[in-house]
């Protein structure tokens, strides 16, 4: 099975199954995947899968296509690890082992693919089984093998190493660990990396998920890779954040058991849909503070011993922070070495790639970002709407894996369209698009993004119970600003001030639930691209602050030429 992960406006880290026969791309509505942005044409690529074999076709397209960087001529046969370009969206190609496909299913991340539940709850009285992660029978396995028979050549038995102490390790948690660093040596890239070793846990153990948590320069835990054996059930997979701060707070590997007959867990819908009898925690790392976790969801039947496959998972772990620290000593902005402060801090605000190469520029000319410049800017405000209300009747814990989702839906999303995250407030966030570079499209992109942002959130609603669903009101803005990093070196914020940046943030407080509002500054700057509502003044601010606002309805590409503006219906 060939599959293709997709980035670019409206994609953020977006799986797709590529089906047998044709598959074709480009900005027309009547393509099998969609894509968004100036540079890509009405019908821009097919990618023609026959049997193992992958093609891609460049339908004469106005700016072409790239293959690793390339210009593609005509067509061309990919390999898994190949990184296709139309226009500003990328495409990465990856061919999952085939019994992994048929065993797994990977989940969107992007769509709040994992459930956290049980934060704070003690799950010590669960823990069956502890074991320090630097005492491993399974590594001490591969320096002195299991005893293996042979037959000499008196025709008797001698078993190899015989003389030794070599623990009992099984074939295939050997050939687990093997494999997982075969994938190690061979990937290219991070995800790449965790994503075939999940696989390889699946399919070497009984585990029925395998969930790797790394730490994000924010601090908080963030899922990296999902994979799940068999269809998920509700499009979640289960991970409780007490087990994980527990594993983090012993810094042990822990095996918790009887997850379902625990009344700390029976009552999670999402526990019983998937099996989940014990559950594998490992911190990811040797000493504190660890990189993360990989946590995995076993059945109470595995035929594998609790401890056997306790002592497999916590050496994966340890090849996944090998992963970790190779992947980030690839590139200086992880070492450590100067800037690297600096670049955690400005991806609190910007895309990693923006983020680097700022803090790069920054190091060039005195160490310090520059501070307020006048930029033209186009402002976008979400808010969640009713949340004040809603976070009351769901208590602190559900408000917070809402919050949690807002926060991660938002923040990729806006990247993915270029926009640049001020802050988040709450339950809102404000993000900027002209900074830190102006383009001519600035505008036209923070439209697009507010269409994404509703459409992704009513996505990732409609799988929560309907009485933890709100909708968003979001409203942009054109205007000029100051805008820049500000603050001291020890806690620098990204910030925009001046007198029509905070109108966005007013027009989107009179919103509906569900709307995306623009003001007549915006609709100058973005033309006719879209099919918009006008909606008349607004009284943004009391007592006199009024905007001429419109409801943007739809992205109407294909009619450039016509008016954009459709009259009351």
């Amino acid at each position: 099975m060939w599959q293709i992960i997709i980035n670019g406006p409206g994609y953020f880290d977006t799986p797709y199954d590529l089906p047998e026969g044709a598959t074709s791309l480009g900005r027309a509505d009547e393509n099998d995947i969609v894509l968004g942005g100036d540079l890509v044409s009405r019908k821009h690529a097919c990618l023609l899968v026959q049997g193992d074999t992958l093609r891609i076709e460049d339908l004469g397209s106005r700016n072409g296509s790239r293959i690793n960087g390339l210009p593609l001529q005509g067509g061309k046969d990919l390999t898994p690890g190949d990184i296709v370009t139309l226009g500003e969206n990328t495409l990465s190609v990856r061919q999952p082992h085939t019994v992994e496909s048929a065993a797994t299913e990977m989940v969107d991340l992007g769509a709040g693919g994992v459930r956290r539940f049980g934060h704070g709850e003690d799950v010590s009285p669960a823990v069956i089984l502890a074991k320090n992660v630097k005492d491993l029978d399974v590594l001490r396995a591969l320096d002195n093998f299991e005893p293996v028979p042979y037959e000499n050549e008196s025709g008797g038995s001698t078993p190899i190493g015989a003389g030794g102490s070599s623990p009992r390790v099984s074939y295939e948690k050997l050939v687990l660990l093997f494999r997982t660093a075969e994938s190690l040596a061979t990937a290219e890239s991070l995800p790449a990396f965790l994503e075939s070793a999940m696989d390889r846990v699946l399919e070497r153990t009984e585990a029925t998920t395998a969930v790797v948590l790394l730490r994000h320069s924010s601090g908080v835990l963030v899922p990296a890779s999902v994979r799940h054996r068999g269809k998920l059930a509700k499009g979640e997979v289960p991970v409780s954040d007490a087990i994980v701060e527990e594993a983090m707070r012993q810094g042990r590997a822990l095996a918790v058991g009887d997850v379902r007959d625990d009344r700390r867990f029976a009552g999670r819908e999402s526990v019983i849909l998937y099996g989940v009898d014990r559950v594998l925690c490992i911190p990811i790392g040797r000493e504190p503070p660890f990189a993360g976790v990989l946590y995995v969801n076993t059945p109470a039947e595995s035929e594998t011993t609790l401890e056997l496959m306790l002592d497999a998972c916590t050496a994966v772990a340890h090849l996944v922070a090998s992963g970790v620290q190779r992947f980030s000593a690839q590139s200086p902005k992880e070492t450590g070495g100067p800037g690297s402060a600096l670049r955690r801090t400005l991806e609190r605000f910007h895309p990693p790639e923006v983020a680097e190469r700022r803090a790069a520029e920054a190091q060039r000319t005195g160490g310090r970002p520059p501070a307020l410049e006048e930029r033209p800017l186009t402002i976008l405000h979400a808010e969640m709407a009713g949340f004040g209300a809603l976070c009351t009747r769901l208590g602190p814990v559900r408000a917070s894996a809402v919050l949690n989702d807002f926060h991660a839906k938002m923040s990729g999303l806006i990247f993915s369209f270029e926009g640049s995250v001020e802050a988040f407030v709450g339950e809102s966030v404000r993000a900027l698009f002209g900074f830190p570079s102006a383009k001519q499209d600035d505008s036209v992109r923070a439209v697009r993004a507010g269409l994404a942002l509703r459409a992704d959130w009513l996505r990732a609603m409609s799988r929560r119970p309907a009485d933890e669903r709100c909708e968003l009101r979001i409203a942009i803005h054109t205007t000029k600003g100051l805008v820049g990093m500000i603050g001291p070196d020890s806690r620098l914020d990204l910030g925009a001030v001046g007198e029509g940046v905070p109108v966005a943030g007013w027009l989107a407080s009179t919103a509906a639930p569900g709307q995306v509002l623009i003001t007549g500054k915006t609709l100058a700057s973005i033309g006719a691209r879209f099919d918009v509502l006008p909606l008349g003044e607004r009284l943004v601010r009391p007592p006199k602050d009024k905007v001429a606002a419109f409801e943007v309805l739809e992205e109407d590409v294909p009619a450039l030429t016509n008016p954009g503006v459709h009259g009351p219906k």
